[in-house]
């Protein structure tokens, strides 16, 4: 069995991450303790819970919520007394609160982050193994090919489609109305164009419907074509 080198490259993120998150809060913890309990050093635990968003691990940001506040009591008894202690716990409260309600907000974004790669992980998947052939574009250039439009316009050795240009599948007087048609899917419209005639290896010709949208793939605006062939 292999192991899959973007998990394994994650789990080393994450890893050197944690590392860091608790260096700093052992470094924010031995100056609290130095300090007097009159200066909220505590603030500076901030930023290892922000840390936390780097995190792959489902409970990291609680987890080092309660390791931060427990922390922060702690240092109460450590620390030398400059006011009086009621105002010492009444400040350790507050910033139970804040550091709770951080812990809740980033942990609700990192959900939501989470459903969002879930989501695009299916999407690709479906499209993957879609029975029609499904091309992602930017700027004419090809971006993605699922195995349909491999089997449909590549032979066995030849180079895969992703870098080429998508008017080269194309014949050559269908191919300013597909231009045209892949300007106005850019503008948010989603658009069907019917009878377009493709070139397939050996100029071999298809005749096909195109269906064209705007999406985000990768984090960047590209034109999804999904090219279903016309049965003769």
């Amino acid at each position: 069995m292999t192991s899959d080198p973007g998990s394994i490259h994650g789990s080393g993120n994450s890893l050197r991450t944690a590392v860091l998150i608790l260096i700093a809060i052992a470094l924010i913890f031995y100056l609290d303790v130095v300090t007097p309990l009159g200066l909220s050093i505590w603030i500076l635990y901030f930023i290892p819970l922000f840390l936390t968003l780097y995190l792959d691990w489902r409970h990291a940001t609680v987890g080092t919520a309660g390791l931060v506040i427990i922390l922060t009591y702690a240092s109460y008894f450590l620390s030398p007394l400059d006011i009086t202690p009621l105002f010492a716990v009444l400040n350790r409260i507050f910033f139970t609160f804040l550091i709770t309600a951080s812990a809740l907000l980033i942990g609700n974004y990192k959900q939501k982050i989470g459903d969002l790669r879930n989501s695009e992980e299916n999407y690709r998947i479906l499209v993957e193994w879609s029975p029609d052939a499904i091309v992602v574009c930017r700027d004419r250039t090809i971006r993605y090919a699922n195995q349909s439009f491999i089997r449909l316009f590549t032979t066995e050795g030849s180079d895969i489609p992703a870098g080429k240009d998508i008017m080269e599948f194309i014949r050559l007087d269908s191919r300013e109305l597909v231009l045209e048609r892949i300007r106005q899917a850019a503008l948010g419209a989603q658009i069907t164009v019917t009878g377009i005639r493709l070139v397939r290896p050996g100029n071999r010709e298809i005749t096909a419907d195109l269906t064209l949208r705007a999406i985000v793939w990768e984090g960047s605006p590209g034109i999804r074509i999904a090219i279903r062939q016309q049965v003769p």
